[in-house]
């Protein structure tokens, strides 16, 4: 039986899929709303991945969670006195690499970012022209972010699979 079968990969391997479609279809799309919509729909694959990843990993260590964290399956492994290697490298990578960039702009994409400040022209005598420069797509990652981050999740997911052995 394939890995893919044998685990549930595939769930994993379709959101980076639908991720790298997402992004291809926002590198072509001439419309800013489509482009948009095409570079928040990466995000969403992308953190899909991420948490299609860790109900591989419950399948794997044959854990019972229906809905992985990081610390669940943390907390199950160490009731069975064993830990999870790629969940400690997955929780340094939440805290402060790519993993971390990824959540706080699915979070910027589930909520409507804080819109700054408006600044007023000081040359103007009435104050009433504001400037604003601030696009509305300023807060997401450009498609070059989005490729690098699919390039490093797959490289990730791919690297723990060839470590993992039978459990």
């Amino acid at each position: 039986m394939s890995r893919v079968a044998r685990y549930h990969a595939d769930r994993t391997n379709q959101k980076m899929y639908f991720a790298r479609l997402s992004t291809l279809q926002a590198d072509k799309a001439e419309n800013a709303q489509i482009a948009q919509a095409s570079r928040e729909a990466a995000v969403f694959h992308l953190h899909g991945a991420v948490l299609a990843f860790l109900q591989e990993l419950v399948r794997y260590y044959k854990l019972n969670d229906r809905h992985p964290t990081f610390s669940s399956i943390k907390d199950k492994m160490a009731s069975r006195g064993q830990v999870s290697p790629e969940i400690i490298i997955l929780e340094q990578l939440a805290q402060s690499g790519f993993i971390a960039e990824l959540n706080r702009t699915y979070a910027a994409c589930e909520y409507a970012p804080e819109p700054p400040e408006p600044t007023f022209d000081d040359d103007s005598s009435s104050n009433l022209i504001i400037k604003v420069t601030h696009s509305p797509q300023s807060w997401l990652p450009d498609i070059q972010i989005l490729r690098e981050w699919h390039r490093d999740l797959v490289a990730l997911i791919e690297g723990f699979r060839n470590e993992m052995v039978e459990f």
